[in-house]
């Protein structure tokens, strides 16, 4: 059995140096190591030039191309022979190497093999590379996510594109560069979407005459001591939003928050209304003693009458009020006295702390333009003198009537009286006619 081992590493080993007299290893092509499979060698490379190295197993070996030759790639496919050989007494060991290099053409494919903007799939088409994409009402930011058909294609610009709020659309550009430098652009045309309906058609709430209007989403209102609960109403003006309505379910003394939320898709408006419940209080006590109005000195001022109207030929651009409040410690503020038109409201707003309550009074001044009264007289008698000259009018077409009537009526009798005489002179006729004989 020792015997038989012993043969066999010898056999082996023979075979291994006899192998190795005229054999190369370590082949590479510019740089990078060839895959061998026996004699046979294969690599590819990207140069129009390759420096074949490699290494001798036996450096008595001769080759018949020196290790690092050069040679130029003129086609896709160059096959290189190296033949080795050794000399070994009266045997020559010869072995031929077979190294097939494949030149690799660059790719100029710089098509994607997908596109997402915001996470949602675009739907590539060939030979297009202009795309629309409608954002979300409220995007400040645009994504992009991109993917090349060849993986040695890159995309070399940023991706994340900032999309601020006061723009309605952008146009967002991509480059991708092709593994032959080649460069295209992409472009993405973002549209803004539009927001949801999130608006109130009607806001009512008991006890308080609210102004609404669907874009104002904060109102300031004050109830009195009494009122300890309210009622809300609340309508969305399109039938897909959801309304939710939070409101305490009694009114405590001092503020009070009613949050009215309208839901549309992902979109929301919130209107807030804070509700002030006055303390239980004597509200005479912040009257205001005098009011006086440089512009309107017919003001029949009465410290608990609290609405007023100002009618005005010429509304002026602002009043000079004088307000004077019973208790010195209160605060008189005018609010709404500047650039003033029909219909506005001037508020007179008495605030008057009382031990650890404070009482609010509000008087309001309703401004309205009206017709001069010069006009409004014109006018009178203008209709008055249209009226006189109609009677005159029909007066006289009485008269011309009754004229009329009258010498129709002496007509006729005129001419019953013609045909009576006509009747009595028929008869005489024939008794004249008679002859006696």
């Amino acid at each position: 059995m020792k015997k038989i081992l012993m043969f066999f590493i010898l056999f082996v080993s023979f075979n291994v140096y006899a192998e190795g007299e005229a054999t190369i290893n370590n082949i590479k092509v510019n740089g990078r190591d060839a895959t061998c499979t026996g004699y046979d060698c294969t690599i590819e490379i990207e140069s129009d030039k390759a420096n074949v190295t490699y290494s001798k197993i036996d450096s008595e070996a001769t080759v018949d191309r020196e290790s690092g030759f050069s040679i130029d790639l003129t086609s896709p496919t160059t096959l290189i022979k190296i033949v080795v050989k050794n000399d070994k007494g009266d045997e020559v060991i010869e072995n031929t190497y077979n190294i097939t290099i494949n030149k690799h053409e660059k790719s100029g494919d710089y098509t994607l093999s997908s596109l997402k903007v915001n996470d949602e799939d675009i739907k590539l088409l060939e030979e297009v590379f202009v795309y629309n994409y409608t954002s979300k009402y409220d995007d400040e930011k645009i994504e992009v996510s991109a993917k090349t058909n060849d993986s040695r294609a890159k995309i070399i610009t940023d991706l994340v594109f900032d999309f601020p709020l006061d723009r309605s659309s952008i146009a967002l550009d991509f480059d991708v560069k092709a593994e032959n430098e080649k460069v295209k652009t992409y472009r993405i045309v973002v549209n803004r979407g539009i927001k949801p309906n999130t608006y109130l058609k009607s806001l009512k709430i008991d006890k308080i005459k609210l102004d609404f209007d669907k874009e104002k989403l904060i109102y300031n209102e004050t109830v009195e001591y009494s009122v300890n609960e309210l009622m809300v109403e609340a309508i969305a003006e399109k039938d897909d939003a959801k309304v939710e309505i939070d409101k305490p379910e009694t009114l405590e003394v001092g503020e009070n928050v009613i949050k009215v939320k309208v839901t549309n898709d992902k979109a929301e408006s919130i209107y807030e209304i804070k509700v002030i419940r006055e303390p239980n209080l004597d509200k005479s006590l912040a009257n205001l003693k005098t009011l006086e109005i440089e512009e309107y000195s017919k003001l029949n001022f009465k410290p608990n009458v609290i609405d007023y109207t100002l009618k005005f030929r010429e509304i002026p651009k602002s009043l000079n009020i004088k307000a004077e409040a019973i208790d010195s410690n209160a605060k008189v503020e005018i609010i709404n006295n500047d650039d003033l038109i029909d219909k506005d409201k001037i508020i007179i707003k008495v605030t008057l702390p009382v031990d650890e309550a404070i009482i609010v009074r509000e008087y309001t001044l309703n401004i309205v333009e009206s017709k001069s009264i010069t006009s409004d007289k014109m006018g009178v008698i203008i209709s008055i003198i249209i009226e006189v000259i109609a009677i005159i009018i029909l007066l006289i077409l009485e008269i011309k009537d009754k004229k009329k009537k009258k010498k129709a009526k002496i007509l006729k009798i005129k001419n019953l009286i013609k045909k009576k005489n006509d009747k009595k002179t028929v008869k005489k006729e024939p008794e004249e006619e008679i002859e006696i004989i």
